[in-house]
């Protein structure tokens, strides 16, 4: 069963493969969607998922964006992102579903990859499908070593990602790849930049400095922003009330929450969660 991690649908890998490995790979296709219908509503996911689409295309809402990824196109959803899948697939192709701990190389920093679709090359798009049929054979008959080659083939297939993403965005530094990495797992609890700062064994002026310089922006310039973006999910999809998503995105009193919500988006909390859902919410599926 999914877990309720609090307040928005979370599913494990386990729901898919229990007392199994962390890795899932299989086809995204009308077909395939219908047998997995509890999928189709609003969720997230504690893992990553990683799309190719082989014809047509498909649309799906993340995050408040419709995001299509077309044939030749390869997406990676990370651990958190709220995804709506639609209904009416006309696409086909595949989804490969993995923890970060099953990375044959733990040195990949997947948060730096971007959120949107990455278009291969002819060649790439032709290798990558290789390897999904490389994966979904080991997968299936889990010969001997079957566990050492899912994690070869994996990464070769994110290093097909990555070779094209270059055109996206920019990895930075190690330094700023393992501040982005601690973002993504600890943003909830780890509300201070000198608590990044400790568990990456710098100064904070230092982490500061590097931050700034690769991105333009502060440490706590990128935590504030990560925090909004979870707020403004919550305000969409969560039923709790707006004091108890303050109290659990860590404001002690709902009223500082406002004005924080408020200096970053320039609406109160009930504002913008009255407008989003009118605008998302209300619409036919």
């Amino acid at each position: 069963m999914p877990a309720s991690a609090p307040f928005i649908v979370s599913y494990q890998l386990e729901d898919f493969s229990p007392g199994g490995i962390p890795f899932v790979v299989g086809e995204l296709s009308a077909h395939a969607a219908k047998g997995h219908a509890h999928l189709m509503g609003i969720h997230r996911h504690s893992y990553y998922m990683l799309g190719i689409c082989t014809e047509g295309s498909t649309t799906d809402m993340l995050d408040f964006e419709p995001m299509t990824v077309k044939a030749g196109e390869m997406v990676l959803i990370v651990p958190g992102q709220v995804h709506e899948p639609r209904r009416d697939y006309t696409g086909k192709g595949y989804i490969v579903a993995f923890s970060a701990d099953f990375l044959l190389h733990q040195d990949v920093s997947l948060p730096t990859l971007p959120s949107g679709p990455v278009r291969l090359s002819d060649a790439d798009f032709a290798q990558a499908c290789l390897i999904i049929t490389q994966l979904q054979r080991e997968y299936t008959e889990r010969t001997p070593q079957y566990v050492a080659m899912l994690q070869h083939y994996l990464s070769l297939l994110i290093t097909l990602l990555y070779r094209h993403a270059s055109a996206y965005t920019q990895s930075g530094p190690p330094l700023l790849q393992r501040y982005r990495s601690l973002l993504a797992r600890h943003f909830l609890e780890w509300t201070k930049p000198a608590q990044y700062a400790a568990a990456l064994h710098v100064s904070v002026d230092h982490l500061n400095e590097v931050i700034r310089q690769h991105t333009g922006r502060t440490v706590s310039a990128h935590l504030n922003e990560r925090r909004v973006l979870e707020a403004k999910r919550l305000l969409l999809h969560a039923k709790e009330s707006i004091k108890e998503i303050a109290w659990h995105l860590q404001f002690n009193e709902v009223s500082y929450f406002n004005r924080f919500f408020k200096q970053h988006t320039g609406h109160t909390p009930a504002a913008f969660r009255e407008k989003v859902r009118e605008k998302y919410l209300s619409d036919p599926e």
